[in-house]
């Protein structure tokens, strides 16, 4: 509407200068255009930029003393193709490690690997090894094992009975897991760092981990040899943080 009373303004000022003599033009057309800019609609405020979202700190490993720190835990495995064996590794591997030296059965082991994090190195192997043909990740997106006994076996060596499940099935098994050591973290304070350990094979086809059709064209073999390696964080006790100070 603003808009529309200065058109009508300046027409109404152009008919009336018109009429006017020369030397009283020059006047009344300096005030019609101080009128027509009090007339003129304010310019809006431009519309603020979206506030950006505070950004989140990334979370840190655990450090209870039993918790695999996935970034530093590994699930890899062999298996043989038509005469040498091939590698592979899951990328995605998380769970508990806890084996009190002097009361192993006291412990736990757990560990879930996601199934699509599979990677040999081969992009069209793998989408293959995703497929029914082999893990059929949509359907069984996870592989787990839960212990249910810890035995000790020797120094720094226990093993492990638990249920394995992959695909449909679910298997018991026996797996030797060795303590590699435990270390100080040489960048976080108070913070010690424990290895584990544990190798074992398994039959895929018992696993329903493919159909046969390719261990009887003698392409895949069925054994599969089986490593995950992992570390765990706990806190040192008694230990004191060293005090920041200003570079």
């Amino acid at each position: 509407m603003s808009y529309c009373r200065t058109i009508v303004a300046f027409a109404l000022a152009v008919l009336a200068l018109t009429a006017m003599p020369a030397s009283a033009q020059a006047g009344t057309a300096a005030d019609f255009l101080l009128l027509a800019a009090a007339e003129a609609p304010a310019p809006t405020d431009a519309p603020a930029a979206p506030a950006k979202p505070e950004a989140k700190p990334e979370a840190g490993p655990v450090v209870d003393g039993a918790t695999l720190d996935s970034a530093h835990t590994s699930a890899t495995f062999w298996i043989r193709h038509i005469v040498a064996p091939v590698a592979g590794r899951f990328d995605a591997v998380s769970g508990v490690v806890a084996i009190p030296p002097r009361k192993p059965g006291d412990g736990r082991v757990a560990f879930t690997v996601k199934t699509d994090s599979v990677d040999t190195g081969v992009a069209a192997r793998d989408k293959h090894l995703r497929t029914a043909d082999f893990l059929d990740t949509a359907v069984y997106p996870e592989m787990r094992f839960e212990s249910s006994r810890i035995v000790s076996a020797g120094t720094r060596l226990a093993r492990v009975t638990g249920k394995l499940t992959i695909k449909d099935v679910t298997r018991e098994v026996t797996i030797p897991v060795r303590l590699l050591g435990t270390k100080p973290h040489p960048m976080m304070p108070c913070v010690d760092v424990t290895g584990y350990e544990a190798q074992f094979a398994i039959n895929r086809l018992e696993y329903h981990v493919g159909t046969g059709k390719f261990f009887k064209m003698g392409a895949v073999g069925d054994a599969t040899d089986i490593r995950i390696a992992g570390e765990t964080l706990a806190a040192r006790p008694g230990c004191v943080q060293p005090a920041k100070t200003d570079e």
